[in-house]
């Protein structure tokens, strides 16, 4: 008992001291649940507009290097008529207040802002245009349309309700590669090609703030995918496991060190690689490659560690990129800088 008595008055006196550091000011009455709830709605309005910001600026800059990369896509290839759509039921319930008071959203398919040079927009269509009838069809939910866009091969035939006006119109398709480009909410700044998709980070959305930029950062995961480098380092850990299992089958120990050394294997030629083909599809789409090439620099006086990376990472140097990529820009295009 009297082993918790002192700790009862440690604790008092702790409570007390802290007491005596605060300032006394006494804080503001607590918010009316009202004045909390319409606060509430207006972040959740200003975060839906701001991802959609970011989608579009996303998706602007990649388009161009979607069809500048055909040829390193011949097996995985879309049509694509520019149709950005969402309904209410894209979004999760607690979104649908502010869905509706941003875009006046219900079940029907309303278009989103169309991304420039698309056939959307080249065929005048606009934000808040609702898709009613889709190849002669009534289109009723997200469902319906996504059944019949993926059964659509050739021109598209739409009625479109704009205001109390019904529209007819025709979309020609363009032809992309079928490497979907999405928005990470991560906080790192980074972006990610598995083969099948290609993954941008909000940070670095944020990071790379010029097109250009961002442009270099999609390019060179694109070049990721159609360059195959994915399976090539799939391929290298395979068979560094089998290694280590064979010497465990003759008694050596091999903790994994083959395996490890298969991924990291040709690793920085394949970022290298990657670094140079981004260049080619930058200069193919009509991208300036100056800004690209000094956001490599620019990562290294950012990030000093990146400047030479340490022995057995996976990505060059920034000092050693920089020097690689403006010697092949200036190549490419002799008039830059």
């Amino acid at each position: 008992m009297a082993g918790l008595a002192r700790v009862l008055a440690r604790v008092l006196t702790l409570c007390t001291l802290l007491g005596a550091c605060s300032s006394g000011q006494q804080l503001p009455p607590a918010p009316a649940g009202d004045a909390i709830d319409r606060e509430t709605e207006h972040q959740r309005q200003q975060a839906l507009q701001q991802q959609h910001e970011r989608e579009f600026r996303l998706g602007r800059v990649a388009r161009p290097l979607l069809i500048a990369a055909l040829e390193l896509c011949p097996e995985r290839q879309r049509n694509d008529y520019g149709l950005r759509l969402h309904s209410l039921s894209a979004y999760a319930p607690a979104q649908h207040p502010a869905a509706r008071a941003l875009y006046q959203l219900d079940r029907q398919p309303t278009l989103r802002t169309p991304l420039p040079g698309s056939p959307a927009a080249r065929a005048g269509l606009r934000a808040g245009d609702r898709l009613m009838r889709l190849q002669g069809r009534a289109v009723k939910s997200d469902n319906d349309l996504l059944k019949m866009l993926q059964e659509a091969a050739g021109p598209l035939r739409l009625e479109i309700a704009r205001g109390d006006d019904i529209l007819a119109l025709s979309l020609t398709p363009d032809k992309l590669c079928d490497w979907p480009i999405q928005l990470s909410r991560s906080s790192a700044i980074n972006a990610y090609a598995d083969g099948q998709r290609i993954r941008v980070t909000q940070a670095m959305l944020g990071y790379a703030a010029q097109d250009d930029e961002l442009a270099m950062v999609i390019a060179h995961e694109l070049a990721h995918n159609g360059l195959q480098h994915m399976s090539r380092q799939l391929r290298n850990l395979m068979l560094g496991a089998l290694i280590d299992l064979l010497a465990l089958t003759q008694g050596y120990p091999s903790p994994g060190i083959a395996a490890t050394l298969g991924i990291h294997q040709q690793a920085l030629n394949l970022e290298l690689e990657a670094d140079l083909q981004a260049l080619v599809l930058l200069h193919r789409a009509g991208i300036a490659l100056a800004p690209g090439v000094a956001f490599w620099r620019r990562l290294g006086t950012d990030f000093p560690a990146s400047i030479r990376h340490s022995r057995g990472l996976s990505h060059p140097g920034t000092a050693e990129r920089y020097l690689r990529m403006q010697s092949a820009a200036q190549a490419l295009q002799p008039g830059e800088p």
